[in-house]
């Protein structure tokens, strides 16, 4: 029996099914994800080494 005079609380379920077991890579992203670090580009996932460089400056140059 629930307790009528509890609050109600909505309890998120996630099916079994819908559970992943471990995050997998496909073999063609794999591949770009090999390519694009090589080239020097931004990977989905990684931190973005420019966007770092430009966000860790100072923004009033100093005298």
């Amino acid at each position: 029996m629930s307790n009528p005079g509890g609050k109600w609380q909505r309890q998120g379920v996630i099916p079994v099914s819908r559970r992943s077991s471990e995050c997998r890579v496909e073999p063609i992203y794999e591949s770009l994800l090999h390519k694009w670090s090589a080239q020097g580009k931004t990977v989905p996932g990684r931190p973005d080494q420019e966007w770092q460089k430009l966000v860790g400056r100072d923004f009033w140059p100093r005298s």
